[in-house]
């Protein structure tokens, strides 16, 4: 599953940017249109290589690599723990040096490391003028150099193998487009910036308005600035755009998502604006929270781990003799309000997985809760992103114990029903995907709460046992007298039990159940009205047909109409 995992784990894998024609002279366009900044958006990838070293062909394990970092900040400590996790993964060596943001302490750094040379240097500039400088002397000295994060001059990128990180510019092209959606493309907007002078400045400022003059050219800019990341400057230059444009004003966007989101939050309770949307660059824990809090309808995502593992695992293809893209990209993508709880909860670690929960639910026959575990799984398996390979083979691995071991001590022989030991774990190593692996086990889980119900070994209440056996179950003949006497219950009192927990008769609960099932199927397209009914219980066609529209309000056929004009309508609107 190797290569498998790689492509759906790590979604850079996946995608190489598509670059436009660029134009003859992009600066005699108008700077509001994106092909103006053709040269700083796409720097780096038609760019002529200069005395570079001869790709190896081997094993990447024990070789040095030293990164050369900026200095102390929260964010760098991040990336270079996901540097450290994948570097000691592959079993690859580290050395670090941190400049603390002075450019000549950095460049005494790499003279001292040019005098006994790693194998490998990965680069982030304090300075991009000094940092362009120290590249040609790395280049000169023989040294394989990458670089990072950081976009450089264009010359630079003559002197590297290939560079990695964030795609600013894309990712700021997606957040105005969701700006402009939320706007309905009308309005006023201000921009709170990014530093003068740096790669970021562009990509934060001109990549929002070159995309909003293209893609909504009724909204206009009225006014940018930059706060130096200070709250309470943001908080006066905010209270003043609102007090010069007043309604016109109707969405604030920041370089930022930590302090000058509070300062534009301050200004904009001080005056009563409750209808300003407002978003962020960002994704660290304190714009999380100011998502959260309704403060920001969307902020980017960049993770600093992926950001510091992302340069490692590019040098191992290179020493190992793959080829290599000029720049490899993080994914670009937007965290919006109603996901940042998600990316809050318990920092979104795999090692907090326990198989042990797991039991837990299987024991209170909580299928909910049970197809939510592998849900979360998968989730945070990808917001790792770091998790590699192995680690994810021991979990699952840890997860199938877990299963064997609850089975036993509930009498359950699972590896009968599964044909042996040698179908167990081929079932489990032999699936395509994380996807499928994840899958399997889930079904595996589900399988044992079925086997519980039979043997009246559930501990949860006994309307979240009968829910359990709807959701197994479902296409069976089924009543409250079959299951009243299942349970060693009166149909009327059991019935009475489902209404008081639930809200519904159980025979309402059972229809509405079915008919989702029905509909899930119905829009797969490969299932007639007919065939749906039978697949989820119902025998006769026509009192399918009449629970179907009760329910829905429409027919199975009129259902399956309008979901083929939707997806209609998403073709030709794509």
């Amino acid at each position: 599953m190797s290569r498998e995992f790689e492509e759906e784990i790590f979604p850079w894998r996946r995608e190489r940017k598509e670059l436009p024609q660029r134009p003859d002279d992009p600066r005699r366009l108008d700077e509001r249109d994106p092909l103006y900044w053709y040269d700083e958006e796409y720097a780096g990838w038609m760019v002529s290589k200069h005395n570079q070293p001869s790709q190896p062909n081997l094993d990447p394990r024990g070789k040095l690599i030293t990164l050369f970092s900026p200095g102390p900040h929260p964010y760098w400590t991040a990336y270079e723990e996901g540097f450290r996790r994948e570097a000691e993964k592959r079993g690859i060596r580290v050395k670090i040096y941190y400049g603390d943001w002075d450019s000549e302490r950095q460049d005494k750094q790499v003279t001292l490391e040019l005098a006994v040379p790693p194998d490998c240097i990965v680069y982030i500039p304090v300075d991009l003028q000094s940092g362009s400088e120290i590249l040609r002397r790395i280049n000169g000295a023989g040294i394989p150099v990458f670089a990072s994060n950081v976009s450089l001059e264009s010359e630079a990128y003559s002197y590297i193998v290939a560079w990695t990180g964030p795609d600013d510019w894309g990712q700021n092209r997606l957040l105005a487009r969701r700006f402009a959606e939320l706007l309905r493309g009308e309005g006023g907007y201000c921009l709170v910036t990014h530093r003068p002078g740096t790669s970021a400045y562009l990509a934060r400022s001109w990549g929002i308005i070159s995309e909003l003059s293209l893609r909504a050219p009724n909204m206009r800019l009225l006014e940018m600035g930059f706060t130096e990341f200070n709250r309470e400057k943001t908080q006066r230059r905010v209270a003043q755009w609102i007090a010069r444009y007043g309604s016109e004003l109707k969405g604030v966007i920041s370089a930022d998502d930590a302090l000058p989101v509070a300062g534009i939050r301050a200004a904009l309770e001080e005056a009563g604006r409750t209808d300003i949307v407002c978003m962020a660059n960002g994704a660290t824990r304190r714009g999380l929270g100011f998502l959260k809090a309704g403060w920001l309808e969307s902020i980017t995502y960049q993770s600093p781990r992926l950001d510091g593992a992302l340069p490692v695992r590019i040098v191992a293809d290179w020493f190992r003799g793959l080829r290599i893209e000029p720049i490899t990209y993080l994914p670009t993508s937007l965290i919006n309000r109603d996901e940042a709880e998600h990316f809050l909860k318990e920092g979104r670690g795999t090692e907090d997985i326990h198989s042990e929960e797991l039991s837990k639910l299987i024991i209170e026959g909580n299928l909910d809760e049970i197809d939510a575990f592998f849900k979360d799984f998968l989730l945070r398996l990808a917001h790792e992103e770091i998790a590699g390979e192995e680690y994810f083979h021991g979990v699952t691995i840890e997860i199938l114990a877990e299963l064997l071991g609850l089975a036993r001590s509930k009498g359950i022989d699972l590896v009968s029903l599964v044909g042996g030991y040698e179908m167990l774990y081929k079932g489990l190593f032999q699936q395509r995907s994380v996807r499928r692996t994840l899958g399997w086990l889930q079904d595996l889980a589900r399988t044992m709460v079925e086997k519980m119900i039979g043997s009246h070994q559930l501990h949860g209440s006994v309307v979240d046992q009968v829910r359990a056996v709807v959701e197994l179950r479902y296409a069976d003949p089924m009543s409250l007298k079959t299951l009243s006497n299942q349970f060693g219950l009166s149909a009327g009192y059991l019935g009475k039990l489902f209404r008081e927990q639930i809200g519904v008769s159980f025979s309402r609960y059972l229809n509405e159940f079915r008919i989702e099932k029905a509909k899930e199927l119905l829009r797969t397209e490969m299932y007639s009205a007919k065939e749906a009914g039978l697949a989820v219980g119902y025998s006769e066609a026509s009192y399918f047909y009449s629970i179907f529209k009760q329910i829905c309000g429409i027919s199975p056929t009129e259902y399956c109409q309008a979901c083929g004009d939707r997806e209609d309508s998403q073709r030709i609107d794509s």
